[in-house]
């Protein structure tokens, strides 16, 4: 385990050894064209006798199996007596908590130094004589070896490329990752949410609020208020953002007299001395400490918004139905960020244009009703200085484009 330590957090060997998984991954799909045979076509209502199902998001970025949420609630509904399993890791399973699936197969880390215990897992699962394989991503290897590989009578995905690989394919293209998701469940005849989902009790609520007052007692006089806006540095690879500019975020607060919580990403210990160095002297912020993921999805859950580059916390914010404002460096983050009418998207924002983004996120929240829930049909997305080339992304009309000066 100290080895896939080393490369989760070494920039250059993680850049290294996604480098040989891509490599790695062509030749085994390529290989794998040459010996399976496409799946006959079938629709939903020639499918008989479903009573095992089994959803495969074997990945452990806790954004992807936020997405893949959604699917579960939808499969139950269409097939309300089945029995449904999830392959997932161990990693992502405690978010899926508390959603109606019956039993979770886990996939750890320590499996990638350990493959037979891949194969006996491939084992168990062929066991179980699945009716309906249901591969989430159509761009994950990993899933669709499985899918092909447990027997199934019947698969379900998206197509990648020309060939059919599924019984059932996903019906159109989507440009965004939760839209693809409803894709993915359109064959079903039934309602798919296109947005994560994640189900907190009513003891973690209790828990997050004995843990806020903690965070925010210091920075007011009134134990009763405890709204804050949560700053989420980390992120994944060159998805992050500089030190410097989460310090003038920071002051930029401070200077606002805003109250506001940072969280750390698993992976930016190394910027925890300089931020815990500029927070001792705060008088509106306040760093949590690590929490468990749930725990901390609970904490997450009272914010008002959420300042985040791509990441999972914003995946989570988005489960929770907290206001987002999401720090965009790539393009292609553009099909993952939230895109509610209550979320804004600043393109590789200067700090003025946040702190202006989040005064009228919040002048926003005051002036109306408290947010609901996100319903099938997406909203408009709010914009601040949005890319050129993002346009074609959201066409539609009621698209609102703003300048934040």
């Amino acid at each position: 385990m100290h080895l896939l330590t080393l490369i989760r957090t070494n920039y250059y060997l993680k850049i290294m050894a996604r480098f040989l998984e891509k490599r790695m991954k062509r030749y085994l799909m390529g290989g794998m064209r040459l010996i399976l045979k496409a799946p006959a076509p079938e629709t939903i209502d020639s499918l008989v006798g479903i009573e095992r199902i089994l959803i495969i998001r074997p990945n452990f970025r806790l954004g992807n199996a936020l997405i893949s949420t959604p699917i579960i609630d939808a499969l139950r509904d269409r097939f309300p007596s089945a029995r449904i399993d999830y392959l997932a890791t161990d990693k992502t399973w405690p978010l899926l908590q508390q959603r109606p699936v019956d039993h979770f197969y886990l996939l750890s880390r320590a499996a990638i130094l350990r493959p037979w215990q891949c194969v006996t897992l491939l084992r168990r699962l062929r066991a179980q004589r699945y009716d309906l394989a249901v591969q989430v991503s159509g761009g994950s290897t990993s899933g669709f070896i499985v899918t092909r590989l447990i027997g199934a009578r019947y698969s379900m995905g998206s197509r990648k490329g020309h060939q059919r690989w599924y019984s059932i394919e996903a019906e159109g293209k989507s440009s965004h990752a939760y839209d693809a998701i409803v894709n993915l469940t359109r064959p079903l005849g039934v309602d798919c949410r296109n947005r994560p989902l994640l189900q907190l009790t009513e003891q973690e609520r209790n828990q997050a609020m004995t843990k806020i007052h903690q965070l925010v007692s210091l920075h007011s006089d009134h134990p009763s208020d405890t709204n804050f806006i949560a700053i989420f540095v980390g992120g994944h690879q060159n998805k992050r953002w500089p030190l410097a500019f989460w310090l003038m975020l920071i002051d930029a607060m401070e200077a606002c007299k805003i109250r506001y919580v940072v969280f750390l990403g698993p992976e930016e210990f190394r910027l925890l001395a300089p931020i815990e160095q500029r927070l001792m002297s705060s008088l509106y912020g306040s760093l949590c400490p690590p929490l468990p993921i749930r725990h901390f999805a609970a904490v997450l859950g009272r914010a008002r918004l959420l300042v985040t580059p791509d990441s999972g916390p914003m995946h989570l914010a988005a489960a929770l139905d907290v206001a987002t404002i999401s720090l965009v460096r790539q393009k292609k983050s553009l099909a993952f960020v939230p895109r509610e009418a209550y979320d804004t998207i600043l393109w590789r924002p200067e700090i003025s244009t946040v702190i202006e983004a989040i005064r009228a996120t919040l002048d926003g929240q005051n002036a109306t009703a408290p947010v609901q829930s996100a319903s099938v049909t997406s909203q408009p997305t709010q914009w601040a200085t949005p890319p050129p080339s993002a346009d074609h992304l959201y066409s539609s009309p009621k698209l609102k484009h703003i300048t934040v000066r």
